[in-house]
């Protein structure tokens, strides 16, 4: 009975206990989990169409503007959208930015106005965004605009709801493709009178324009789209200097702009058999703001690639005048912007051409327009001479840290120098073969002296020569390796071509000389001097050290020559002392070739004669390219440490 009692007990115990631990202590988990996402509970979305959010109507007034409640908003409207896009990346192509799936409907929002959507059943992977103006202004003093002024949400199969404050250019992002046209339904947003080349006329258009209280529109083709103020568009149809009497003029040359001198500059088609070499799916956009994140103009980020302008007439005559687009005149900034977003920085553009490769795309326009060099910007013609005189001057010089060629002012343009040269020289197609070469290549660069390597690869390869005296003239170092990699496959450049001007098409036709030097000598010269070896002057010579030589400064002694570049040499040749002093002969040498002075290979060995007559060394094998050559004087005819010769020289064929 005790037992029974105890147990009894136990139970009760255990039960306390349990009952205990199981409280609240004023956590509330209603089915067990804890919802983590901060959302509302017992939220409701907002499909009023009749309710107008007017809180930013004072901020979306100032920019981008009101619509007035006489512009017609549409009910039910269709319209579809062709989403069968080609994915092709800026990480595929290895550019800074590439247009994204980003498709124009056709609608603005008006401030605060709710925009409803249906999308049909099983259609996915969609975004809706109302703006087209995406700076983010944070952090600006003073701020002309709010900060975000437009808003993106996914969208799902079915009716979807949105506004903005602000208002803004509807647009539908896709994050697949879809291989069948979508129709879509639209109600609560306006017309944008948007022009879309051949398919609008320009009297249509311009009449839907006037009619209109949108306050900005968009300039469509396949390659390039910009976004305007319509203001702006309606005061350029009546203007003194240029009206506007055909906008399809202008949107056309752009869209050749892009179709041939970027995109087809890049090596990129619509239907490449490679999807490496696809053209942007996207078309590249233009957007003008009232003020920016960055600067008077700026290109775009992986994540927005518009390229922005300042909202001023400036970048708005660069998108619409025909005359501009026709002479490059007054283009050179919005092709610099745009030219940013296609660097291949990541490859070859090394680090100090920030402010130079951006720019080659304007001379691509030139060329195939035929416009004058000189007028596409004015350090154009003061930088090219510049460059020019730089690279003409001999001795040791560094592209990329020297002062002459980094002043803010005429720097990045004296820099465009050598890629314009061999544009001209061998073809604009140098060009296409750096970006089709960077999409290909097995890795990326690691820093700049593998960009110079890439650069330099691959114009030789493009211009079937070696031109390391090209880089070496312009001071942009190359690694031996990559110089004896190209040095065997193709011929030594022979004209000065660093001397050419491209604004006068004149120079670059001198042969180039290449000199004999020294490049060291294991003793220094007690008497006389290395210079002397190579000097083709018998009554001068080189005396190694004699006074209390160090066990480096007697033999064996080395000797290391330069032909000044890998060419062809037949042999070498070697004179004593002049007189009847032949206490220095040098005896027994080898000879070694190398055209990295790195790498050497074994050529041969010979023994001197004991006198001071010219003693020539033709190599057993034939001609040998390579650029040094090293000579080993392992013993002498005397017992003395030292050395002693009039002549040490190369033999060319």
């Amino acid at each position: 009975m005790k037992s029974t009692r105890f147990l009894n007990y136990i139970v009760i115990l255990l039960l306390t206990i349990g009952f205990t631990a199981c409280k609240k202590y004023g956590i509330e988990v209603p089915d067990g989990y804890d919802d983590a996402s901060q959302n509302p509970n017992n939220s409701s979305i907002d499909t009023n169409m009749a309710n107008i959010d007017r809180s930013g109507y004072a901020k979306a007034r100032i920019f981008p503007g009101l619509v007035d409640q006489s512009e017609p908003r549409v009910k039910d409207a269709k319209f579809t959208l062709d989403l069968n896009f080609t994915s092709q990346t800026y990480e595929n192509l290895r550019i800074r930015t590439a247009p994204q799936p980003k498709y124009s409907t056709g609608y603005y929002a008006a401030p605060g106005e709710l925009v409803k959507l249906i999308v049909p059943a099983g259609v996915n992977g969609l975004y809706i965004q109302i703006g087209g103006h995406t700076d983010n202004l944070s952090g600006k003093v003073p701020l002309l605009r709010d900060p975000v002024i437009f808003t993106k949400q996914q969208l799902y199969p079915g009716v979807n709801y949105m506004r903005n404050i602000y208002g803004g250019t509807v647009y539908i992002f896709a994050t697949f493709a879809h291989t069948t046209p979508v129709e879509f339904t639209i109600s609560g947003a306006c017309v944008s009178p948007d022009f879309i080349l051949d398919v609008d006329t320009h009297d249509s258009w311009k009449a839907k324009v006037l009619a209109s209280k949108v306050p900005w529109l968009e300039l469509r083709s396949k390659r390039v789209v910009f976004l305007v103020p319509r203001d702006k568009i309606v005061s350029q149809f009546t203007n003194a200097t240029e009206p506007l009497l055909n906008i399809a003029e202008p949107l056309a040359l752009w869209n050749t702009v892009f179709d041939q001198d970027f995109n087809g500059w890049m090596g990129l088609s619509d239907n490449a058999a490679n999807p490496l070499d696809r053209s942007p799916q996207g078309q590249w956009r233009g957007v003008l703001d009232i003020q920016l994140t960055n600067g008077y103009g700026h290109s775009g980020s992986p994540n927005s690639p518009e390229f922005v302008g300042l909202n001023d007439s400036e970048w708005f005559s660069s998108f619409t005048s025909a005359t501009r687009l026709k002479t490059s005149i007054n283009t050179w900034g919005s092709y610099h912007e745009f030219g940013h977003n296609c660097q291949q920085s990541s490859v070859w553009s090394w680090s100090t051409l920030g402010e130079t490769t951006n720019n080659l795309f304007s001379f691509k326009v030139a060329k195939r327009i035929n416009a004058n060099y000189s007028t596409l910007h004015p350090a154009v013609t003061s930088g090219f001479p510049l460059a020019i005189a730089y690279a003409s001057t001999a001795g040791t010089k560094n592209f990329d840290s020297d002062v002459a060629m980094n002043d803010p002012g005429t720097g990045p343009f004296m820099k465009m120098t050598p890629f314009i040269q061999i544009f001209e020289l061998y073809g604009y197609g140098a060009m296409t073969k750096l970006y089709t070469e960077g999409r290909y290549a097995q890795r990326l660069a690691n820093n700049d002296l593998d960009k110079h390597d890439f650069v330099y690869e691959k114009l030789s390869e493009y211009c079937n020569v070696d031109l390391i005296p090209f880089f070496e003239a312009w001071g942009i170092l190359v690694s031996p390796q990559s110089q004896a990699k190209i040095g065997a496959k193709y011929p030594i450049l022979t004209k000065q071509i660093w001397t050419y001007n491209p604004l006068n098409k004149t120079g670059g036709t001198a042969n180039i000389v290449f000199t004999n030097s020294v490049v060291s000598v294991s003793s220094p010269a007690q008497e006389g001097s290395f210079a002397a070896l190579v000097d083709n002057n018998l009554t001068t010579y080189y005396h190694s050290q004699y006074s209390n030589p160090t066990p480096a400064q007697t033999f064996p002694f080395t000797f290391i020559l330069s032909a000044g570049a890998n060419i062809p040499i037949k042999g070498m040749y070697f004179n004593g002392r002049a007189g009847g002093n032949r206490a220095g002969d040098a005896k027994e040498i080898d000879i070694f070739s190398s055209r990295d002075n790195v790498n050497y290979t074994f050529v041969g060995t010979t023994i001197l004669p004991n006198t001071a007559n010219r003693f020539e060394y033709l190599f057993p094998n034939g001609n040998i390219n390579a650029k040094f050559y090293k000579v080993i004087v392992k013993s002498g005819y005397s017992t003395n440490p030292y050395v002693v010769f009039a002549e040490m020289n190369l033999i060319k064929p």
